[in-house]
């Protein structure tokens, strides 16, 4: 199998599985058309919209950076009306503690009825601009320009693309820079007065969700500084760090003679790799998967004094808040995805040649490692290179990874 076809059918993070038909279908359709004639245009909106559409239906992580830019956009712009187009992964973040006007989609269940629910439901607002940051959907773009609204912002990728089609505004990707940087960029088309040097907000946790995470550490018997670990990476299982290497960087702490709780962050998916943990350390830790929603999940990253993490969204979330966080890459490269915080770092350790086999640049999303030897980019991280970020990101002697 080609590399061409390996990497052509894969999903959007955070909605893994079938595709709907109807997406399927629109998606090989468009791909039949030859790319655009016409380019967007390259250059800023003016003025300013002030009724504005943001969509972010896939990445939880995604949604942590884009919440934090229209928060931004908001505080520039007093009195702009924001609408956010959302999944079930993202609609959390997306809209906690605001006043936005919600519209769902959900890729497992579209239907056409559904479509022209949502569509009529988005011409009703009738919105000055769209501001997409989904990275790659092209018929997601198409029915965005179904909408009718004038202005339509989004991403172009390096290789030739339809998607130029349903857009009037455009940024290119550029290789050099990281996604935190292209998503400014793209933000920069709605308000060009945004700084370059933008930092992510802290996620507006509410006194309910502070009282919970405390009182859940002292309920569960909380020893000393809680330290989190994430084990799980969705679903694709060759992002993850072994979970005998969490297990050993956690004994490594524990053997220095830190008095602290090892907090296990998750949701259900997590609990298998959650329970293997437990099965194989010696020292005190915790089973965090009970928390119900992810505003909880950040009151309590925010009691903790570090997170270390594989390339997830709860690796961004913690960034976000301000807690020490050291993320583990791979497959995917820090130079587009490191966590983006005033005390956040990663580790990428590998030379391997296959590596970074994530470039959504090029929309170029693997499902599987092709490497002889599995996962081979995260085995090269060894447990000293994480105890060494850790303790510089603790410190506050860590590089800014914006």
């Amino acid at each position: 199998m080609s590399a061409e076809v390996r990497f052509r059918k894969t999903l959007p993070s955070g909605d893994r599985g079938a595709r709907p038909w109807l997406t399927e279908a629109c998606e090989r359709l468009v791909g039949f058309w030859p790319s655009a004639s016409r380019e967007p245009i390259f250059t800023p909106l003016s003025p300013v919209p002030r009724r504005l559409l943001v969509v972010k239906v896939f990445g939880m992580g995604d949604s942590v950076l884009v919440r934090s830019l229209i928060e931004h956009l908001t505080a520039h712009n007093r009195g702009m009306e924001i609408g956010v187009l959302v999944g079930p992964a993202t609609r959390e973040l997306m809209t906690l503690g605001a006043g936005f006007t919600v519209h769902q989609y959900t890729q497992r269940t579209l239907t056409p009825r559904a479509a022209l629910v949502s569509l009529r439901e988005i011409r009703r607002k009738r919105y000055d601009a769209i501001l997409n940051f989904e990275q790659r959907s092209i018929a997601g773009s198409g029915f965005l320009a179904a909408t009718g609204v004038r202005h339509r912002v989004g991403f172009l990728p390096t290789i030739p693309s339809p998607k130029a089609l349903f857009l009037t505004h455009a940024i290119r990707f550029q290789e050099a820079h990281s996604m935190w940087q292209s998503f400014i960029r793209l933000a920069q088309m709605i308000d060009p007065s945004l700084s370059k040097t933008l930092m992510p907000v802290p996620v507006k946790c509410g006194p309910a969700s502070d009282k919970w995470a405390r009182d859940w550490l002292d309920r569960n018997g909380s020893r000393g500084q809680p330290i989190a670990i994430h084990l799980g990476s969705q679903d694709l299982e060759f992002r993850r760090w072994p979970v005998e290497r969490f297990v050993q960087f956690a004994e490594r702490i524990h053997g220095d003679g830190a008095r602290c709780s090892i907090i296990l962050t998750g949701s259900s998916p997590e609990r298998p790799l959650i329970r293997a943990f437990l099965a194989q350390y010696s020292a005190h830790a915790l089973d965090a998967s009970e928390s119900d929603s992810l505003e909880k999940t950040a009151a309590m990253l925010n009691l903790c004094s570090l997170l270390v993490s594989n390339d997830t969204g709860v690796m961004h979330l913690a960034a976000a808040m301000g807690t020490p966080t050291v993320g583990l890459f791979g497959p995917n490269s820090p130079r587009c995805w490191a966590p983006i915080g005033p005390r956040a770092t990663y580790v990428y350790d590998t030379n391997v040649a296959c590596s970074p086999c994530l470039n959504l640049y090029a929309n170029r999303w693997p499902l599987e490692c092709t490497n002889p030897q599995w996962s081979r980019c995260m085995l090269d991280i060894e447990v000293d290179s994480v105890l060494n970020a850790a303790r510089r990101v603790v410190t506050e002697d860590c590089p800014r990874t914006s």
